[in-house]
């Protein structure tokens, strides 16, 4: 075969590859499964789903306001969304309070949700029932000074919306106003609670200090307003949480997206079992388990401050996105070690799969996806050493260890 030829055959076999890729709804879940799919569209539509909690206990009278929830130093923390710059670490199976943290120096006009990442506490001041305030923030809090009470100066975010012009007072009867949020190393992500339109906006700004704009990446109709997030599997899905004007609370699980775009992936909504319960946050425990917190509320009823285990696992009955009998036929990487090409092997017929390869100091070198069975890779500008190849879809993480040596 000549040149020509060949390439011409490698690229039409290329072109035949990429169109049998066939787009649809990959959760054997829902209601519109396409079994024939290899790539998840989005698509996906579920029955309606109640679950309730698995456990429930009163927290303390201190707590009545809680509004955010995050784990740290081995404690779950929560804290009051308008009182004081106090933390309370509850316990996971009693729900008593078992220690607390006092910052004197900083002022909480309406804590509404805190997260961390490896580096910092993010708080989120950024409650805005009226839609007018003009002093929204987020506090950076380095992780070794959480237990100092003299807080008085920390780097601080302040932030405006990119898309608010109007900043007239509008009492709960506006889209401004936030109560979630997740971060990574370099981002905070913002899930507005909109009043008006029952939606979620969900914003972007850099996890820097200074003056930034919250810039709007897409926007979601929740029938409902948002009041919590977090992530969960290895940060490759995210759970929000928040309750309807009825005071119903739900659960959305966002899971399988892509491109930086939370929401066009599985949207999946879980009605908590517990009417009348104004729910706050979520904290992701382990594997699909959660802790969630609802504060007091006073109305036609009265419904105590608490504390809630809640599973989610059978709402990923098949979390990898493959089945068990294919999962053993994942080959390891040939040739090892390598110079710098290697090759790994699936077997399909759900080729699409994330990959990250990291060096032995856990670095990131590379990360990106593949849209066939064989997936080739080049390390060849590589230093000689150990790799490691993490190959991702949906709840699987694969992990390939690979030895890069040259020849002398």
């Amino acid at each position: 075969m000549n040149r020509k030829l060949f390439w011409l055959v490698w690229l039409m076999g290329i072109h035949f590859s990429l169109g049998a890729q066939i787009y649809g709804c990959t959760d054997p879940q829902a209601n519109n499964y396409d079994p024939d799919a290899s790539i998840n569209d989005g698509t996906c539509l579920y029955s309606n789903t109640t679950s309730g909690p698995n456990l429930s206990l009163p927290l303390p009278n201190g707590v009545s306001e809680t509004s955010g929830l995050f784990f740290f130093d081995g404690k779950y923390w929560t804290h009051n969304d308008d009182t004081d710059a106090m933390f309370f670490a509850i316990d996971s199976i009693s729900a008593e309070v078992v220690d607390t943290v006092f910052w004197d120096g900083l002022i909480n006009v309406d804590w509404e949700e805190c997260q961390i990442n490896e580096s910092y506490l993010v708080v989120g001041d950024i409650g805005n029932n009226l839609g007018n305030r003009t002093d929204l923030k987020f506090f950076l809090i380095p992780l070794f000074d959480f237990y100092s009470n003299n807080l008085s100066v920390v780097d601080t975010i302040l932030f405006s919306y990119a898309d608010q012009t109007n900043f007239s007072p509008s009492l709960n009867n506006h889209d401004f106003d936030a109560e979630a949020f997740v971060v990574t190393m370099d981002s905070i992500f913002i899930f507005s609670k909109c009043w008006s339109s029952e939606t979620t906006k969900r914003y972007s700004l850099p996890l820097q200090a200074g003056i930034q704009t919250a810039t709007l990446r897409e926007t979601y109709n929740t029938n409902g307003l948002i009041t919590g997030a977090a992530f969960f599997n290895q940060n490759q899905s995210i759970a929000l949480t928040g309750y309807t004007a009825f005071l119903q609370p739900f659960v959305w699980l966002l899971s399988d997206f892509d491109n930086g775009l939370f929401f066009n992936g599985n949207k999946r909504r879980i009605e908590l079992g517990m009417p009348f319960h104004q729910v706050e946050a979520i904290a992701h425990a382990h594997d699909f388990v959660f802790y969630l917190t609802n504060e007091r509320y006073t109305g036609a009823l009265t419904v105590e401050q608490k504390w809630h285990q809640w599973n989610a696992a059978a709402f990923f009955e098949n979390p990898n996105g493959i089945e068990d009998a294919q999962s053993a036929f994942l080959e390891y990487p040939f040739p090892m070690p390598t110079e710098g090409p290697f090759q790994i092997k699936m077997y399909g017929p759900h080729c699409y799969w994330h990959y990250e390869i990291y060096d032995a100091q856990g670095n990131l070198k590379k990360k990106g996806f593949y849209l066939g069975c064989l997936m080739d890779f080049d390390i060849s500008h590589y230093q000689d050493g150990m790799y490691y190849v993490h190959i991702v879809k949906r709840e699987t993480r694969l992990v390939y260890p690979v030895m890069k040596l040259s020849k002398n």
